[in-house]
């Protein structure tokens, strides 16, 4: 089915995963596997990228840069620490200041709401890069797209997230565009003190028909071999306010327990809940994920501008 274009761009990831569906997937996932084929472009000719980030980033940030310029446009970059924010300029005035200066904007900020907020006062697009423990879009894309390189079916999977369940935005936005393929199981080993909210198990429950009480695994009760799919997270300290533990480590010997065809993931960067050692493992993702990363956002800019 051939989707009209403005369609695609109302509704596809800007702020959220809410307006998304299946198509919208499928149409950026070929698009997405045309452009790894032809990695350059002129689409974006003349068109500038404003790349503004309220909060340490080098992945998300960089792969923004890296697309913008492989579609052939510029990026300019917000510093907040060198910015007339030190000079007590209000958030609101910094986003209609920098709306002026290009074509499209990649706004992260650690406030939940205020990429949404932002969006009201922009003259300009914005792309959400991640919003406090909120959602972060475009990783969910891409850790979907790195899923279906290996799960083209992107059914029947059980998935396992790692870490710190409550306040990892890319666990929350994989969850969520997860109620798209509900033929798939869920499973959480959370952190101490970091188990995700009634809400999100609830929702899961619902959409994947899983009994709620086996939702979360112990880490006396794990069985790796289950598991399709390993989503390995750190522990969020930035967002917590309590004393947390990051008590659980990925180790070569539970990896060799896996399934030959599973897979590892991991957002990045990681502290000691995925030890280098286990880099060399076919099983591990979490390279690719950043390749693939470049990509997907070379194909929502192409959208969200032309």
């Amino acid at each position: 089915m051939k989707l009209d274009r403005k369609i695609i761009i109302r509704n596809i990831i800007m702020l959220s995963l809410k307006n998304i569906c299946r198509d919208h997937i499928v149409y950026l996932f070929n698009q997405v596997d045309d452009m790894m084929k032809n990695k350059n472009s002129t689409s974006m000719k003349n068109k500038i990228l404003v790349n503004a980030f309220f909060e340490p980033s080098t992945r998300t940030s960089l792969s923004f840069e890296t697309a913008m310029y492989r579609l052939g446009g510029n990026v300019i970059t917000f510093n907040e620490n060198v910015s007339s924010i030190k000079k007590g300029e209000s958030f609101e005035d910094t986003i209609k200041t920098l709306s002026t200066y290009g074509d499209i904007m990649v706004l992260r900020h650690p406030e939940i709401g205020a990429v949404e907020k932002a969006s009201k006062i922009s003259n300009i697009p914005i792309i959400n890069a991640g919003d406090g423990s909120g959602q972060h879009p475009t990783q969910a894309l891409l850790d979907l797209y790195t899923i279906y390189r290996t799960f083209p079916e992107l059914k029947n999977l059980n998935i396992l997230f790692i870490g710190d369940i409550e306040k990892s935005r890319t666990i929350h936005s994989l969850v969520e565009i997860f109620t798209l393929y509900p033929l798939n199981k869920l499973h959480f080993l959370a952190f101490n003190n970091c188990l995700p909210n009634e809400d999100i198990l609830y929702n899961i429950s619902l959409n994947h028909k899983q009994n709620i009480d086996g939702i979360i695994i112990q880490p006396d009760q794990l069985d790796i071999s289950l598991y399709d799919v390993v989503y390995v997270t750190r522990l969020q300290k930035e967002r917590h306010c309590s004393s947390v533990e990051s008590n659980f480590i990925l180790t070569p010997e539970m990896v060799s327990k896996m399934k030959e065809k599973s897979i590892i993931m991991h957002p990045l960067p990681r502290n000691k809940e995925l030890p280098t050692t286990i880099d060399m493992d076919k099983r591990t993702v979490y390279f690719e994920q950043m390749k693939y990363g470049v990509y997907i956002r070379m194909a929502l800019l192409e959208q969200l501008t032309n």
